[in-house]
């Protein structure tokens, strides 16, 4: 039998360890949620491809805007479709980010394999789809996990209110396939969440019901990046993912 690296490589997305994330060559562009929501234009919220590489002319530039289809999303954590912990049981092509809208609780599939420094909108799952096959609304975080599942944490239930959990997607298709939780398990509240593969936890944490709360960030950067009118939020490295992801 192979070792886990030579199964990882033979089978998944990423990479079998951080340490072999570290050692490949660095990523020369970025993807940064850039917010409308909350700015007072009435514009759609889109993902910016940032060119990291210090050796281009357009470097800490935005080269590419891709926005939403719809006004007033403000997109959240968003992530891949596969990644480095589905190494065993998965042999798609990491090529989809899930994105996320919080208020509209809308999800945007955007393809960015195809010209990874100009992404597309491929499809968007709708807030009725999403509430009928789950009763949950306002997406916040997306994780790839094992057995081909793309697992979303939900702020609320299907009106915003207390009731929150994890919604699944099928990480082929794409479709919507209902909750995560067993037995009908349901959680009061919800917000962001992460998991270790190798040791088959994950740790979620809460902070109130969508119709309770507003909010919109601003992270730090160690360049500066103008993004202007909208606002920076959730960022992705094209070859990074949740166990992997590394930016110096």
């Amino acid at each position: 039998m192979g070792s886990m690296h030579d199964e990882h490589q033979h089978h998944g997305p990423g990479y079998a360890t951080p340490a072999e994330a570290m050692a490949a060559p660095g990523e020369e562009i970025v993807y940064v949620a850039a917010l409308h929501t909350g700015t007072g234009v009435d514009e759609p919220d889109s993902l910016a491809t940032v060119d990291v590489d210090p050796s281009s002319q357009s470097y800490s530039r935005v080269v590419h805007r891709t926005p939403m289809p719809n006004v007033g999303d403000e997109l959240h954590h968003y992530g891949w479709q596969v990644c480095s912990s589905a190494c065993h049981t998965s042999d798609l092509e990491r090529r989809y980010l899930v994105v996320p809208g919080f208020r509209s609780s809308r999800v945007h599939v955007v393809d960015v394999a195809t010209d990874p420094r100009a992404p597309r909108v491929e499809r968007v799952i709708e807030p009725e789809e999403i509430k009928a096959k789950t009763g949950l609304s306002a997406p916040h975080t997306v994780h790839c996990m094992p057995g081909n599942q793309v697992v979303m944490s939900m702020l609320g239930d299907a009106d915003g209110g207390d009731g929150a959990g994890f919604a699944v997607l099928d990480a082929e298709t794409l479709e919507v396939q209902g909750r995560w939780e067993a037995n009908g398990t349901k959680l009061p509240w919800n917000y962001d969440f992460w998991y270790q593969p190798r040791k088959g936890y994950m740790v979620s944490s809460e902070w109130a019901a969508p119709q309770t709360f507003r909010w919109l960030h601003d992270p730090d950067a160690d360049f500066f990046v103008d993004f202007s009118p909208a606002k920076a939020h959730e960022i992705h490295l094209p070859g990074g993912d949740c166990t992997t992801e590394i930016f110096a």
